[in-house]
């Protein structure tokens, strides 16, 4: 079956059978960012994002993505978030392994775009499914606070520069 999307902001079409995985889809056309966890759409390893939103793509058959805007790790490096998002978890001292890196910061990403101002609970419910092998969820919730504080000085300083 042909399926015309957006990956990575490039139209392509893609051939597959509609029941097949996302993620195997994905996987297939070079995308590693991407990763075979779970299964069951809880670790957040082939987490990418659909629509804007978040979604595990081990859970979607690649017939229903027909027209749908996904974004991967390996193009949203280039968004001002994942700036924000690498400087907070940096300053909290969390290491990127390579294997969650998807569900990190996908997760910080959402709370980013749906609070200005998440609070403890509203970042614990988020990632407590998340299967973060490399990093606590006491640290993650500390570089998701500081990937806040980034956002908002980067906001701030646009927002002078265009005074």
């Amino acid at each position: 079956m042909k399926i015309p999307l957006y990956l990575n902001s490039k139209k392509i079409i893609l051939s597959a059978e509609p029941t097949e995985s996302l993620l195997s889809v994905l996987r297939k056309e070079k995308l590693y960012s991407v990763k075979c966890g779970c299964q069951k759409g809880i670790c957040g390893n082939c987490m990418v994002l659909l629509n804007d939103k978040s979604a595990a793509s081990c859970l979607i058959p690649v017939g229903i993505v027909r027209d749908c805007h996904i974004t991967t790790l390996e193009h949203f490096q280039s968004s001002p978030y994942y700036q924000d998002i690498i400087t907070g978890f940096s300053k909290a001292g969390i290491h990127m392994c390579g294997y969650c890196n998807a569900g990190k910061i996908f997760t910080a990403y959402t709370i980013l775009k749906n609070f200005y101002r998440p609070t403890l609970e509203q970042i614990y419910s988020a990632i407590k499914d998340l299967d973060s092998c490399c990093t606590d969820f006491s640290t993650l919730t500390n570089g998701i606070l500081y990937a806040v504080a980034a956002k908002h000085a980067r906001e701030e300083k646009n927002s002078n520069a265009k005074k």
